[in-house]
């Protein structure tokens, strides 16, 4: 079986690479990497790099002879800084719609797009596939049209989509900016945090576990022709109050940090509170407790 991903060398991206590898030892990878990259990579057996800006997915079929699921993992602007810049979410939105069209193109059976939390915006009910949604970014509102719009495109294209919603992974390679790594930073040093309430419940999930689902997905979508197009929910069975999460990097690291919880107020309380039941129909996810994570991370 033959893989797509864009954004290969993300976060997500790189991890999904070793999950596929791993899982079967004929599996392989066209690695959709941006041109910048070019002459500083190295690719495992079985990974076979295709260089392409996120506004050349068009062309993509031009660069992959045939492959069999395509996981869109590339989107611009998620960060901080740009998550309410419509423009540039609508730029993704059309590159998306691209990748679908020369996904089918390809040949691909299964379409799968890495949608978000985001989606359902501000809710204090467990976030179910099912449940209305209201989210407040650009981010999130793109996101959420993608699921509609790709859904239609690729059945019309022959082909049934994925879209999930990943709720907040961690690991080695996470962004700096995130919690989890800018608290771990401070506490290695004993510096000072300054955080929210962080009294609402959350989840977080190990990025390897999270790449192993949508592994798993995918096979079971191949493997059974009669499962339809349909949205997942990405994430952990560890459900609690983030202030738990932050006490618990505090006892790993043994750190002298003092935790300011409190010290400002965000403009929207988000809480995640997910149900994983839908995807559970088709795999068995397993997970490491959050405590081996932060070592992982801390190694």
């Amino acid at each position: 079986m033959n893989y797509v991903i864009t954004g290969y060398t993300g976060f997500l991206g790189s991890a999904l690479r070793d999950a596929i590898l791993a899982a079967n030892s004929e599996d392989g990878i066209y690695a959709v990497c941006r041109s910048r990259h070019q002459g500083q990579m190295t690719f495992p057996e079985r990974v076979t790099p295709v260089w392409a800006e996120m506004e050349e997915y068009a062309a993509l079929h031009q660069s992959v002879p045939h492959a069999d699921v395509f996981v869109h993992c590339s989107w611009g602007g998620a960060d901080h800084a740009k998550r309410d810049d419509k423009e540039v979410h609508q730029q993704n939105v059309q590159y998306s719609l691209d990748a679908i069209r020369a996904a089918a193109q390809m040949g691909c059976k299964v379409f799968v797009e890495t949608g978000s939390q985001a989606e359902y915006g501000a809710t204090n009910e467990q976030q179910t596939e099912d449940m209305e949604c209201n989210p407040f970014s650009e981010y999130g509102k793109s996101k959420l049209y993608m699921w509609h719009q790709g859904k239609q495109l690729a059945e019309q294209l022959g082909m049934r989509y994925i879209h999930l919603r990943i709720f907040s992974m961690y690991g080695e390679k996470d962004h700096p900016w995130s919690m989890i790594m800018q608290c771990l930073q401070k506490m290695q040093t004993n510096e000072r945090i300054e955080l929210s309430a962080c009294t609402q419940n959350w989840n977080y999930v190990y990025v390897d576990d999270a790449a192993k689902m949508i592994v798993g997905l995918c096979k079971a979508y191949m493997q059974q022709p009669d499962i339809p197009s349909g949205i997942y929910n990405i994430a952990s069975e560890d459900t609690r109050p983030l202030k738990k999460f932050v006490e618990e990097m505090r006892a790993i690291t043994g750190t002298q940090s003092e935790i300011v919880y409190g010290a400002f107020k965000p403009h929207v309380v988000v809480v995640l509170n997910p149900s994983i039941a839908t995807i559970k129909r088709y795999i068995t996810p397993t997970f490491i407790p959050f405590e081996e994570g932060v070592k992982k991370i801390l190694s």
